[in-house]
């Protein structure tokens, strides 16, 4: 299962809940939470409830004083949390944000300065047996393999891929996502592989390489992007944010 996007705010909320519930064996109250988390008053608490409810990561058991109740849980918690750390061109190589974090198999973020993470279903990354980032995709070269611009692209970080796997590229510094097609020198011509976007629409060009390339990973799927506004929907003070 996969959840909608989280901010670092968000993240950080539900993360003090899971936290409590594993070192005491019960749900924190909204004055522990208040506490934990350094707010000043307690509606800044339960705007967060209401959106971590809203996005389908908590429920709410109305009329007891420890109401909440974490999702998907069947003697632990079911996901990891994956740090989106990129905007990644489809279309061009114009459009690169450098990444700074993993999740690795067991699940642990190694950077916590990102301000989206997607849930993602614990075995999904335990299969995949390496480290695990979400990528924003920009442009709509890739739309035939249901890569279309703003859909969220699960990467596993790899520098071995097969003809035909789709790949992250690193090409001068920038980054794209491209179906692989490496061809072999023969009679005396040079080898050069060949980085093809999926689309029907003419003005898309294959980027053909012979050095100066890196597979950076490979596209373990492709979540389709959210119909809902990806910034901070909880309105609160700066000053409430320790």
């Amino acid at each position: 299962m996969i959840h909608k996007p989280l901010t670092y705010k968000q993240q950080r909320v539900l993360g003090s809940i899971k936290e409590h519930v594993q070192g005491k064996n019960e749900v924190p109250t909204l004055e522990q939470l208040r506490s934990t988390l350094g707010f000043s008053s307690l509606r800044t608490v339960t705007q967060y409830l209401d959106t971590l409810e809203e996005k389908g990561y908590i429920v709410r058991r109305r009329g007891l004083k420890r109401n909440i109740e974490l999702r998907n849980v069947d003697g632990g918690w079911g996901t990891v949390s994956v740090p989106v750390v990129a905007n990644v061109g489809c279309d061009d190589l114009s459009v690169f944000s450098q990444a700074e974090g993993t999740v690795s198999t067991g699940g642990a973020v190694g950077n916590t300065g990102h301000d989206e993470f997607l849930e993602i279903d614990r075995q999904i990354v335990q299969d995949a047996g390496g480290d695990i980032v979400a990528v924003r995709a920009i442009g709509n070269s890739m739309n035939d393999a249901g890569i279309n611009t703003g859909d969220y692209v699960l990467i596993r970080f790899t520098d071995e891929a097969q003809n035909g796997d789709r790949v992250a590229a690193i090409v001068n510094d920038m980054v794209t996502v491209k179906r692989l097609e490496r061809r072999p020198s023969s009679r005396g011509e040079p080898g050069m592989t060949v980085l093809w976007p999926e689309s029907k629409d003419p003005k898309f060009k294959p980027i053909i390489l012979r050095e100066d390339f890196k597979i950076a990973g490979k596209v373990l799927c492709v979540i389709p992007a959210p119909g809902v506004e990806l910034t901070e929907v909880v309105p609160i003070n700066e000053s409430d944010w320790q």
